[in-house]
């Protein structure tokens, strides 16, 4: 398993702050869901955790370690980060993009080794890609295009999964299926899974950890039934609505109203 935590960072683009002294730890071992209205810096956030974004102030902390002390493999060999736009290099397949998140477990002297075969291959038959295994990534739809950046995620094995809306551009079968897989890979294999979405019933119901951010903060965390109330909903996201249980899944279901409903 794997520890991920920020302590008062602060971070932002040229002179705009966009987290603001915020402080989170990220439970061991659960699925945690980032949610919070568009520009909120759940994304930020994200990369900020996963060492692309330096804080202006605070610090990342990863196995209670800084995080900018740790050498660039050995944070490889811990975390993957799925961002939200990701770009394939030109011509390059499917089973080639997927092979990339092996990289950091290789060095000069250990090449590719069956291990990594398997890992692909598992990460290939998870995400329903191994039939197209040999197509290239630019002639894919966006829906597969995306289960392969996924793929990818999965096939470095890392105990830590940071993933910047993994179910974007995924028709609602495909969603599932890619929510499905990262909690049997949370139950099953322990991994520690930090996602953004923004379907909040989705979050709901497969969350174990919800993190509402609002203006660079975190507003309020804990489990999904503490979280999801009309009235914290409407604090985070300025939307009037009802909050039910669901009938199957006994999680909250959020059900929004128009602008002409009272909050």
């Amino acid at each position: 398993m794997a520890t991920v935590a920020a302590h008062d960072v602060s971070v932002g683009y040229q002179k705009q702050r966009i987290l603001d002294q915020l402080s989170v730890e990220l439970p061991e071992g659960q699925i945690s869901v980032l949610v919070g209205s568009n520009g909120c810096g759940k994304s930020t956030l994200l990369k900020t955790l996963a060492r692309l974004l330096s804080p202006w102030s605070g610090q990342v902390l990863l196995d209670g370690t800084a995080i900018h002390e740790l050498p660039t493999q050995a944070v490889a060999r811990r975390l993957a980060l799925l961002p939200q736009h990701p770009v394939a290099p030109e011509g390059i397949t499917v089973r080639q993009l997927v092979s990339l998140g092996r990289h950091p477990h290789q060095s000069w002297f250990e090449q590719w080794r069956e291990e990594d075969e398997r890992c692909v291959e598992e990460a290939l038959a998870h995400t329903g890609l191994s039939a197209l295994s040999e197509r290239g990534v630019d002639t894919l739809s966006g829906g597969q295009r995306q289960r392969a950046w996924i793929a990818l995620t999965v096939a470095q094995n890392t105990p830590l999964l940071l993933l910047d809306e993994p179910t974007s551009f995924l028709d609602l079968t495909h969603q599932m299926e890619v929510l499905e897989l990262l909690q049997t890979l949370n139950r099953d294999q322990g991994k520690t899974v930090v996602m953004v979405l923004h379907d909040l019933n989705l979050a709901a119901r497969y969350a174990d950890h919800i993190v509402a951010i609002k203006e660079g903060r975190v507003h309020a965390q804990g489990a999904p039934a503490e979280i999801f109330t009309a009235e914290r909903i409407h604090e985070v996201f300025g939307l009037s609505c009802r909050i039910i249980t669901d009938p199957y899944f006994n999680t909250p279901l959020c059900i929004p109203f128009g602008a002409g409903f009272p909050a």
